[in-house]
């Protein structure tokens, strides 16, 4: 009995992840007039499959299916390159229909520099070369984003995240 009443929550709760997901895709369509097509290359997302899984026909965790069928083959994963990843599907979806009003835009520039200097281990001082700025500018910028005016915050964003685009690829 217990097991059932498990089983049943869990199967409501995807339902809900997926109602969620669908209704976030809306509004980047409605909203922010993103059409499908791009909104697919966008989230490495197989166009066809979007569509059908707008239209009800796909289910968002049909990766996961996969990968479970994967194990019982043993481990030979199948290869149905269309099924997107359910949770990058997921984040994709959530920090574009969200994520830009949450995070403002000085925060962003220190997260694609925080990125550069932990993951490339990129020096304050090289990232400041490349920006045109001195070394203070960008300390300061770290310390209060209000520290420097527009222009600045802008060579330096342009920059960094230049920079963040090109090491991620």
């Amino acid at each position: 009995m217990k097991l059932d009443i498990i089983r049943s929550s869990v199967s409501t709760n995807l339902n809900h992840t997926q109602d969620v997901i669908r209704k976030d895709i809306e509004c980047l369509i409605k909203n922010y007039k993103i059409e499908l097509k791009s909104l697919s290359k966008m989230i490495g997302v197989d166009y066809v499959w979007l569509k059908d899984y707008m239209d009800g026909k796909n289910n968002l965790y049909d990766y996961d299916t996969n990968i479970s069928k994967s194990k019982e083959n043993n481990g030979k994963v199948l290869d149905n390159l269309n099924i997107p990843n359910s949770v990058r599907l997921i984040n994709m979806i959530s920090m574009l229909s969200q994520g830009v009003l949450m995070v403002n835009e000085d925060d962003r520039v220190k997260g694609a520099i925080d990125v550069l200097i932990g993951e490339f281990e990129i020096s304050y001082e090289t990232l400041a070369i490349y920006a045109g700025l001195e070394l203070g500018d960008l300390q300061s910028f770290m310390n209060d984003t209000n520290s420097l005016s527009c222009e600045k915050k802008y060579k330096l964003a342009v920059a960094s995240l230049f920079l963040h685009y090109l090491f991620k690829r």
